[in-house]
């Protein structure tokens, strides 16, 4: 029996231009998939209803998250900021929560809501370059995970508290560091999986799994995800091959002149990459990705 795909996209206001070219890079270079979720807090719905099609539909946070996680205007930023807190999340030992931890918890609730076997997340700052099909990220029944072996080293302090994080919510023991490394672009995961983590977590913990997750404050999805298949399941189990290539071009910091000088992003992508990501707080101008898309 063949498998069936989504893309799927956490964004926010803030994000609407460049997500708006990534629908277009979609409809213009990928095919294979069922349905393009765009995952939103409930006030922005509106203003991404005009991307919706007949395979693109924008999922508002309600639809996702527990009743009792809100976004609310931060005291603390004048309102210029959001943080997802309640009475019942505080009674739950719930932190108040930023948008980037609202985001992840809504890629692990996505799987409740869709039906598609594998999900294959494209964030609102990258685009498509090339031809790709989903159906390429499976070989043999077996889907690919993004893994770099060694990819964690010690002076990594964010990403070794991560791997810490991951190890304890899972009941494993603790990690040796290098861990492997589960974070990037164009991360694929499967449904039945991310259903069986669910469960996982609830057994161990005693709590819903969004609570047990958002307790801890400081964690990455990919990590959780990527523990839980390698260490929990195992990979054959869990019907995923590990590849450290990464098939996307990322950006995270630094000077962005570099792409302020480029003609086309032909210039730096590499063999075997589609996509090419470009962090918006490093400051390139969406006019000027949406030059380089035009020009490919």
């Amino acid at each position: 029996m063949s498998l069936t795909y989504a893309i799927a996209t956490p964004s926010y206001a803030g994000d609407i231009e460049r997500c708006r070219l990534l629908c277009a890079s979609i409809d213009r270079f990928v095919s294979g998939h069922a349905m393009h979720y765009i995952l939103v807090e409930n006030g922005d719905v509106a203003l991404f209803k005009p991307l919706e099609g007949p395979r693109r539909t924008v999922l508002p946070e309600s639809a996702l998250l527990p009743a009792w996680l809100k976004a609310r205007p931060d005291p603390f930023s004048l309102g210029k900021r959001r943080v997802w807190t309640s009475l019942g999340a505080l009674a739950r030992g719930v932190p108040p929560l930023r948008g980037w931890h609202a985001q992840q918890l809504r890629k692990f609730a996505l799987p409740l809501a869709s039906r598609e076997d594998v999900l294959l997340f494209a964030d609102s700052d990258m685009l498509f370059l090339r031809p790709f099909a989903l159906d390429s990220l499976t070989t043999d029944g077996a889907v690919r995970l993004y893994a770099k072996p060694d990819g964690i080293t010690a002076d990594m302090a964010e990403h070794v508290s991560w791997c810490g994080m991951a190890a304890s919510l899972l009941r494993l023991h603790a990690p040796a560091i290098p861990s492997p490394d589960y974070i990037n672009n164009l991360v694929t995961w499967r449904r039945d999986n991310v259903l069986a983590l669910h469960r996982h977590i609830e057994a161990v913990s005693g709590r819903g799994w969004v609570e047990a997750i958002a307790r801890q404050r400081q964690f990455s999805e990919y990590m959780i995800y990527g523990y839980f298949v390698e260490r929990v399941l195992g990979l054959t189990a869990a019907g995923h091959v590990a590849d450290s290539h990464e098939l996307c071009k990322s950006y995270w910091g630094g000077d962005p002149t570099g792409i302020a000088s480029l003609r086309s992003f032909e210039e730096v992508l590499e063999r075997g990459q589609v996509a090419v990501g470009v962090q918006s707080f490093i400051g390139q101008p969406v006019s000027q990705l949406k030059a380089l898309f035009e020009a490919q």
